[in-house]
């Protein structure tokens, strides 16, 4: 049937910036006074050094492959007992929740290697393409992921942004990149068609 393919295969990465990604630099940008000193980062340095820049004193990265050659951990972020409790002032945790089937666990574990009034930053998409060879377990709400986080960080330590319209959402799903929307067609955001979720949470307690 003619027409009923997207315009890209991969999500628009093959033809500029993809919407969500232009979401996640959004949010990263208006909270990048929390990304410093010992920082953590899953998979490659896409964000940290560029939204932290001279605030950052050290950065790690985790990955679940071995073979990774940018990781300096190799770990199951769902247990992850070789990094010790309170070590870094800010994780950046983007696109990766959705792929965890114990969701919770890792939130915990996030929770314990952060420092007191350290900032855990997370992305999960909500509307988006499937990648089934990521092994996607999830998809979540602006409420879904208010209530994963406010569990274990406590609920007025959890702020959520929600971004994306119908627009953006069906534009990205048929392959669609930034570009070609308009900045205000971008910036207009709709809880009822969010395409990423993001949220700051912040550790009070000192306790592991």
């Amino acid at each position: 049937m003619i027409g009923v393919q997207p315009i890209s295969q991969y999500g628009g990465f093959d033809r500029g910036l993809p919407a969500h990604r232009y979401y996640v630099q959004q949010f990263l940008q208006e909270f990048s006074p929390c990304i410093h000193g010992h920082c953590l980062e899953f998979h490659e340095n896409l964000y940290t050094s560029r939204y932290g820049g001279s605030r950052v004193a050290k950065i790690d990265i985790l990955s679940k492959e071995d073979d990774n050659p940018r990781a300096t951990i190799v770990a199951d972020l769902t247990k992850v007992p070789n990094i010790p409790s309170n070590l870094f002032d800010c994780i950046i945790c983007t696109h990766t929740l959705h792929m965890i089937l114990e969701v919770d666990k890792a939130i915990s574990e996030l929770y314990r290697i952060l420092k007191p009034r350290g900032v855990l930053l997370v992305a999960v998409p909500t509307i988006g393409r499937a990648y089934a060879e990521c092994h996607e377990k999830w998809r979540f709400t602006p409420e879904g992921l208010q209530l994963l986080l406010a569990r274990v960080f406590g609920d007025e330590n959890v702020l959520v942004r929600a971004y994306g319209n119908s627009l953006t959402a069906a534009g990205t799903l048929r392959g669609l990149v930034a570009h070609e929307f308009t900045r205000e067609e971008l910036n207009y955001h709709d809880l009822r068609f969010t395409m990423e979720t993001c949220a700051k949470a912040t550790k009070q307690s000192s306790l592991n």
